[in-house]
C-alpha cells in the first residue's frame, strides 16, 4: 500500500496511507492547503490540487456543485461548466466566456483556482490550457469584432498597462508601507504591499522610486481592488509630466 508524506504548520509528517489523509482531513487536523509530496511529480502540492483527494474536496464546500446541463449543440465557450475557488467555497458554473470576462475586470486572476468535472483536481488558471494565451487570441479573433452586443466579451481598457518592477512606498497618513510596482498604466497600477491592510475606496498616497524609462514621481491615490497582498489603485492626482511618460513606456511594452 503507497504511503504519502505531509508537509503541515513547517513540519514534515507521514507516511500514511490515502485513507488515513483522508481522516485527518475531515478532522481538521491538516488542512487542505497543506503540502503532499508527490512522487510523480517529485515535487510537494497543495492536497486540493492532488487528484486522489478531489472528490473529497469537493464535498468540503458549503454550497455543493451544481453542473449545469446546456443544450447539446451550445457553444463550447458557453458551456457553463467552470467554477471558481474564493475564499474556501466554489462558485459557478460559468462558461469560458464568462472567466475571461472576470479575468479582464480583475474579479479572476490567473494564481486563482478553477475546475470543471472533466478535470481530475483544481489548478490555478494559468495552468489550464483552455486558457493559455493562444486559446485567447483565438477567441479574440472569434468574438472580439461581434455585433452583436450579447457576444461582445473583450473590451478595450481606456489606458494601457504594462509590466513594471519598481519599488515605492505608500503611506496613509499614519504608517509608512514598502511596496513593489508590479503593474502601470496612465490610471493607475498594481502594488505589492508589505504588511499592509487597506479598504476599498481608501485614499492612499504614492511614491513611485525610478525604474527602466519610468521616472520617480507622486500620486494621489484611490484603492480599487485588493487580492491577497497585491492592490490595484487609481491614480486621483498626478503630474501631467508623469502621465506622459507612463503612456510612452505602455504604449512601447504593448507594440
Amino acid at each position: 500500500m503507497s504511503t504519502y508524506y505531509i508537509a503541515s504548520q513547517g513540519k514534515q509528517q507521514g507516511p500514511f496511507t490515502i485513507q488515513e489523509i483522508e481522516v485527518k482531513l475531515t478532522s481538521q487536523k491538516i488542512n487542505w492547503h497543506d503540502y503532499i509530496y508527490d512522487d510523480k511529480a517529485e515535487d510537494w502540492v497543495l492536497l486540493m490540487e492532488y487528484a486522489p483527494f478531489t472528490q473529497l474536496f469537493n464535498k468540503s464546500f458549503q454550497t455543493p456543485l451544481a453542473v449545469v446541463k446546456d443544450k447539446p449543440d451550445v457553444d463550447p465557450a458557453k458551456k457553463r461548466q467552470w467554477f471558481v475557488l474564493k475564499q474556501n467555497n466554489n462558485y459557478g458554473p460559468f462558461s469560458k466566456l464568462d472567466l475571461i470576462q472576470m479575468l479582464q475586470s480583475k474579479t479572476l486572476h490567473e494564481y486563482d483556482f478553477i475546475w470543471h468535472e472533466n478535470m481530475t483536481a483544481w489548478k490555478r488558471l494559468a495552468e489550464v490550457q483552455e486558457f493559455s494565451v493562444q486559446e485567447i487570441r483565438l477567441l479574440f479573433d472569434k468574438y472580439a469584432k461581434k455585433k452583436d452586443a450579447n457576444d461582445k466579451v473583450f473590451f478595450r481598457r481606456k489606458y494601457a498597462r504594462a509590466k513594471v518592477d519598481s519599488h515605492a512606498i505608500v503611506h496613509d497618513k499614519k504608517k509608512i508601507y514598502k511596496s513593489v510596482g508590479v503593474e502601470i498604466s496612465e490610471g493607475g497600477a498594481g502594488l505589492m504591499i508589505e504588511d499592509g491592510e487597506f479598504d476599498k475606496d481608501q485614499q492612499v498616497y504614492l511614491h513611485f522610486k525610478p525604474a527602466p524609462e519610468v521616472p520617480a514621481f507622486n500620486a494621489i491615490c484611490k484603492i480599487v481592488s485588493k487580492k491577497g497582498n497585491i492592490y490595484g489603485v487609481q491614480f486621483l492626482k498626478i503630474s501631467a509630466a508623469a502621465k506622459t511618460y507612463i503612456a510612452n513606456y505602455t504604449k512601447k511594452k504593448a507594440a
